[in-house]
């Protein structure tokens, strides 16, 4: 298995999807079957799930010192204040805090970066790709799975959410690349998903909001590859 992870690090993501989703369903039907709402069944599947591949591919973490990288995540919250000013903007709908936003807030947050950053990133790096073809590798993995939300009929959407978790794919992708840091990256992905639950938009924006959301989406983009364009990255000599 390891040496498939490192040969063929795309491949062994593929199956490791394929996997962890397969957990997760399996956490996740108890969940059902006890009255747990299915959303949140499945959340609670996830984040059980995200643990269990945690604890096994742990030593995919051993290189980097956990919140050690806070400072340089605290940029990748700006997603998060978008979802609260676009709120604002659109004159969207409020949903109260509760322990089921947080839960669903959380699972993405532990499950995605454990499968697409802590273990993907660490194989493919650990396969000889270079930290640039590294990020850029992971987060259009990110993104492409994403279309999967192309199902319900939206394509559009789809396709803009698409883009949008490439965006995302960078950011959190840089940020583990540069420090190793996959819990920092987990809080910024918690935060922005609580926030885009609570803080819900509209649909339809006007265009200078379209035109704000791209112009954060390009700052974004540009911290990320400043991030990963420099030297010493968390699994280089003299980092941390």
């Amino acid at each position: 298995m390891k040496k498939l992870a490192t040969k063929s690090p795309v491949i062994f993501e593929i199956l490791l999807i394929i996997a962890a989703f397969a957990l997760a369903l399996a956490f996740g039907i108890p969940c059902q079957l006890i009255g747990i709402e299915n959303e949140l069944g499945i959340a609670i599947g996830r984040i059980l799930a995200g643990i269990v591949l945690l604890i096994i591919f742990r030593s995919c973490l051993k290189d980097g010192k956990q919140f050690s990288g806070f400072l340089v995540m605290l940029p990748a919250l700006l997603f998060a204040v978008w979802n609260v000013v676009n709120h604002f903007l659109t004159k969207g709908d409020f949903n109260p805090l509760t322990a089921e936003i947080l839960i669903l807030g959380l699972a993405p947050a532990i499950f995605e970066e454990v499968v697409f950053r802590g273990i993907f990133i660490h194989n493919l790096k650990s396969g000889g790709k270079s930290d640039m073809a590294a990020l850029l590798i992971s987060a259009l993995f990110f993104g492409l799975i994403h279309l999967t939300n192309a199902v319900n009929g939206n394509i559009a959407q789809a396709l803009v959410q698409t883009g949008y978790s490439v965006v995302v794919g960078l950011v959190f992708g840089a940020i583990y690349i540069r420090t190793g840091d996959l819990f920092s990256v987990m809080i910024a992905h918690t935060a922005i998903d609580i926030t885009n639950r609570v803080f819900v938009a509209a649909t339809g924006s006007s265009t200078p909001v379209l035109i704000a959301f791209f112009v954060m989406l390009a700052v974004e983009a540009v911290y990320a590859f400043v991030l990963v364009s420099k030297k010493n990255t968390y699994g280089e000599a003299g980092s941390n």
